[in-house]
C-alpha cells in the first residue's frame, strides 16, 4: 500500500495551529531554560600515552609492563588508561594540588554542602566535569574539563594531566620497589636451598667415590669399554667360526697325508711347499741315479737317506702347521672366555652405575635448578634495582591547557533550532494522532468505503453564519442561498448533484426520493431545499415535502405558515390543494409538516400516506421528502421503502464512521434503495479540503454516466 502524501499534507494544513503552538511552546520553553543555565567554558590538555616507557638500558625490561604488542591488548590498555584519568584517585590529587577545598567559589550541588565540603565530594565533582576524548588513529588523548570559569577549567585540566602522569610514574616505581623486595627475599631462600642441595650432592659423590671423576664420565668410560670389548668379542667369535670350519677338515684328514696336503693352510705354507719341492727333486734325482749306479751304490744310499729325511721333515712340518692351527683355535676359545668374563664385569659395573645414577640425578637436578633459579633471581634483582633508579614514564604532556573564553554551553542557537525541530515534530505527531483518532468522515474514499455507495457530490458551506441560533431572515437567506445566488459554488454543486441524479436512471426518471442523514445537525434539510431549488429552476415541477414530523423546519426556511400540512392530509382534515404552498422559486411547491402528531411513525405506515405519495407523484415531476435522521427514528426507512430511493447526507468532519455505517444498515434492513451520498458543509476556504474535493467537480459527469450504465443493466 502506497503512502498518500496528499492526505498527510492535508492533515498538516488542517492542524497547522497545533504545529505552531507546539513549536512556539518548545522554542519558548527552551529559550527560558537556556537563559537560566550557567555559562560553561571548556579547556583541553593533550597527553601522549606510549605503550611502554623509553628503554635506557639495553636488554633490561621494566617490572611493570605498560602495554602489549597486540591490537586488542593495546585497545584494552588505552581504555583502561582513560578510566584511570577520570578516576577518584586522580581527581583527589588534582583537588589537593589546586587547593579546591579552600576555593569557596567552586560550585557545589546545593547550599547545604558548602560548609561540609570534603576532598572526596570535590573529587567526585571534578571527575564528573572531566571527560577523555581520544584522538583517532593516534596515542594522543585530550583531557577535557568544563567549568563555569575559563581559567579554572584550564587549571583543572592541567592538574588532572599532572596527577595522572605522577600516578603512572608512581605505579611503575612502586612496582619496581615491590619486585626488588620480593627478589631479595627469594634470593635469600634460594641461596639456602642451593647450599643445601650442593652439600647433599657432594656427600653423595663422596660416598660413591665420584670425586675424582664425574658420574657422566664414568658412565661414558664404561660404555666405551663395553663397546670395545663387545667388538673384540665379536671379532674373536668370527675367527673361532672360521677356525672351527678348518679344524673340522683337519680332524677329518688326520690320518690321510693326501687330504692333509689339500688343506688351504698346507698349500699356502711356504715351508711345506719348499719341502715338498725338495722331496720331488730328490726323487727325480734318485730315479736318474738308479739308471746309472744301481740300488747299492753309496750315492744312492745317501740319496735315499736324504729322501727319508726330507719326507720326515715334510710330514713333521705338516703336523706342525696343523698343530699350530689347533693351537690358534684353542687360543681363540680362551680369548672368547676372557672377553665374555670382562663383558660381564663391565655390565655389572654399568648396572651399578645406573643404580647410582637413579639416586644421583635428582640430587644433581635439584642443585642445578636451584643454581639456575638463584642466578635468574639475582640477575633480575640487579636489573630491577637499575630499572627502579630510572624515572622513565610512558606518559608525557603534548599541549597544556590554556584559557578559552568562548563558552561551550549553553548553545542558544543550537538549542532553539533543536527545540524548533522537536516542537514541529511533536506538533506533527499530535496532528497525526488526533487525525488518527478522528472517527469522522472526511473524504470520498472513506464515505464510499463505509456506505458502499457512490458520492453524488459535495455541498460547500452556505452562508457561513457559524453554529449560533439564526434569526428567521438569516435562516431563509442560508437555506435559499442556492436560489438567491445562482453563481455561487453551492449552487454549482447542487446543479452537479442534480445532473448526477438525472443520469442515475435516464430511461425511468426518479419521481420520488428521500433526503436523510445519519444524525442531527448534519444539514440534510438545507441540502434537501437546495436540491429541490436546483431541480426546479431547471424547469422540472418539484414539490418539497417536510416529513420530519418531530422537528419540522422547511416552513421556516421559506417563511410559510405551518397550520396545515402532511399530518392534516393523513388524518383527512384538509385537501392537497389547500395544504400545498407556492414559493418564490419557480416550479417549486412546498408541503409543510403541519401540526406535529404524537405518533409520527404510525401515521407514515397508514394507507392514506401511501395515497398521498401517489397523488404527489401524479401531480409533480419530482417529489423530495425531507425526513428526520435515520439513526434517531425509523421514519426515513418507512418513507424510503415507498419511494424510488434515498439520498444520505453526511457532514464532512462531523458525521462519524459508526453513525454512517449504522444508517447504512438501517436503510438496508428496510430494503431501501440508496441512490448515493452527499458530503455537506465542506469548507472550500481550507486549501487542504479545496484540493481534496476539487477533483469531485471534474468527475460528476463520469459518475453520472456510470450510474446510467448500472441502472440500464439493472
Amino acid at each position: 500500500m502506497g503512502i498518500d502524501v496528499r492526505a498527510h499534507i492535508r492533515t498538516v494544513r488542517k492542524r497547522w495551529p497545533m504545529l505552531v503552538l507546539a513549536a512556539a511552546a518548545s522554542v519558548g520553553g527552551t529559550f527560558f531554560w537556556t537563559y537560566r543555565q550557567p555559562r560553561i567554558f571548556e579547556a583541553s590538555c593533550s597527553v601522549i600515552i606510549d605503550s611502554m616507557a623509553p628503554q635506557y638500558l639495553q636488554g633490561i625490561k621494566d617490572v611493570v609492563e605498560m602495554g602489549t604488542g597486540s591490537y586488542w591488548g593495546n585497545r584494552e590498555f588505552y581504555e583502561t588508561q582513560y578510566r584511570i584519568m577520570t578516576s577518584l584517585d586522580i581527581a583527589l590529587r588534582a583537588v589537593d594540588k589546586l587547593g579546591l577545598i579552600n576555593d569557596i567559589d567552586y560550585p557545589v550541588p546545593n547550599a547545604a554542602q558548602v560548609k561540609n565540603r570534603t576532598p572526596e565530594m570535590l573529587a567526585r565533582l571534578v571527575a564528573g566535569q572531566t571527560k577523555i576524548v581520544p584522538v583517532k588513529e593516534s596515542r594522543i588523548a585530550n583531557i577535557v574539563v568544563q567549568d563555569r570559569l575559563p581559567q579554572r577549567a584550564a587549571l583543572i585540566a592541567n592538574a588532572m594531566a599532572d596527577a595522572y602522569i605522577d600516578k603512572n610514574l608512581e605505579y611503575k616505581m612502586e612496582g619496581s620497589r615491590t619486585a626488588q623486595d620480593w627478589f631479595l627475599d627469594q634470593a635469600g631462600n634460594l641461596a639456602a636451598k642451593l647450599k643445601k642441595s650442593e652439600t647433599e650432592l657432594f656427600e653423595f659423590r663422596q660416598r660413591k667415590q665420584l670425586l675424582d671423576v664425574s658420574l657422566d664420565d664414568k658412565q661414558s668410560m664404561t660404555s666405551e669399554n663395553m663397546r670395545t670389548y663387545n667388538q673384540k668379542l665379536a671379532d674373536v667369535r668370527t675367527r673361532i667360526i672360521d677356525l672351527e670350519s678348518n679344524r673340522k677338515f683337519i680332524l677329518a684328514a688326520q690320518n690321510n697325508i693326501e687330504e692333509q696336503e689339500s688343506l688351504p693352510e698346507i698349500r699356502t705354507n711356504a715351508i711345506v711347499q719348499a719341502l715338498k719341492t725338495m722331496h720331488f727333486d730328490l726323487l727325480r734325482k734318485k730315479a736318474e741315479l738308479e739308471t746309472t749306479y744301481g740300488e747299492k751304490h753309496p750315492a744312492m744310499e745317501r740319496l735315499k737317506q736324504q729322501v727319508l729325511t726330507v719326507n720326515r721333515d715334510y710330514v713333521a712340518e705338516i703336523r706342525k702347521v696343523l698343530k699350530s692351527l689347533d693351537t690358534q683355535y684353542q687360543a681363540a676359545r680362551e680369548s672368547e672366555k676372557s672377553l665374555a668374563a670382562v663383558m660381564e664385569k663391565e655390565k655389572r659395573q654399568a648396572l651399578e652405575i645406573a643404580k647410582v645414577d637413579v639416586e644421583y640425578r635428582p640430587l644433581f637436578r635439584e642443585a642445578e635448578n636451584n643454581q639456575k633459579l638463584y642466578q635468574t633471581v639475582t640477575q633480575r634483582q640487579k636489573e630491577t634495582g637499575l630499572s627502579g633508579l630510572i624515572r622513565s614514564n610512558n606518559v608525557r604532556t603534548l599541549e597544556r591547557a590554556v584559557r578559552n573564553d568562548s563558552q561551550v554551553s549553553p548553545r542558544l542557537k543550537f538549542n532553539l533550532l533543536v527545540a524548533l525541530g522537536l516542537g514541529l515534530a511533536l506538533g506533527i505527531g499530535l496532528a497525526f494522532l488526533i487525525e488518527a483518532l478522528d472517527n469522522t468522515l472526511k473524504s470520498q474514499e472513506q464515505v464510499e468505503a463505509i456506505l458502499g455507495v457512490p458520492v453524488l457530490g459535495i455541498v460547500p458551506i452556505i452562508g457561513d453564519l457559524g453554529d449560533r441560533k439564526l434569526t428567521p431572515e438569516e435562516l431563509r437567506d442560508r437555506d435559499l442561498g442556492v436560489f438567491r445566488d445562482p453563481k455561487s459554488s453551492a449552487a454549482e454543486s447542487c446543479r452537479s448533484i442534480r445532473t448526477n441524479l438525472m443520469f442515475l436512471s435516464p430511461d425511468r426518471p426518479l419521481r420520488s426520493m428521500v433526503v436523510t442523514s445519519p444524525g442531527p445537525q448534519e444539514g440534510k434539510t438545507t441540502t434537501a431545499i437546495s436540491l429541490a431549488i436546483s431541480t426546479a429552476v431547471a424547469g422540472t415541477k418539484v414539490i418539497l415535502v417536510d416529513t420530519d414530523l418531530r422537528r419540522p423546519r422547511v416552513h421556516r426556511s421559506f417563511g410559510l405558515p405551518n397550520e396545515t400540512g402532511v399530518s392534516n392530509l393523513i388524518v383527512g382534515e384538509t385537501t392537497l390543494d389547500e395544504a400545498v404552498r407556492h414559493t418564490e422559486v419557480p416550479n417549486l411547491d412546498v408541503l409543510t409538516c403541519g401540526p406535529t402528531p404524537p405518533n409520527p411513525a404510525e401515521l407514515l405506515h397508514t394507507e392514506r400516506f401511501k395515497n398521498l405519495l401517489r397523488d404527489l407523484t401524479a401531480r409533480y415531476d419530482r417529489v423530495i421528502f425531507d425526513s428526520p435522521p435515520i439513526s434517531l427514528v425509523t421514519d426515513p426507512a418507512v418513507i424510503a421503502n415507498l419511494t424510488d430511493g434515498v439520498v444520505l447526507v453526511v457532514r464532512g468532519g462531523v458525521t462519524t464512521r459508526d453513525a454512517a455505517a449504522y444508517a447504512r444498515r438501517q436503510l438496508g434492513d428496510a430494503k431501501a434503495h440508496i441512490l448515493g451520498a452527499i458530503i455537506n458543509h465542506v469548507d472550500l476556504s481550507d486549501k487542504g479540503y479545496y484540493y481534496h474535493y476539487a477533483r469531485y467537480y471534474r468527475g460528476y459527469s463520469k459518475y453520472g454516466r456510470y450510474y446510467a450504465e448500472e441502472s440500464g443493466k439493472a
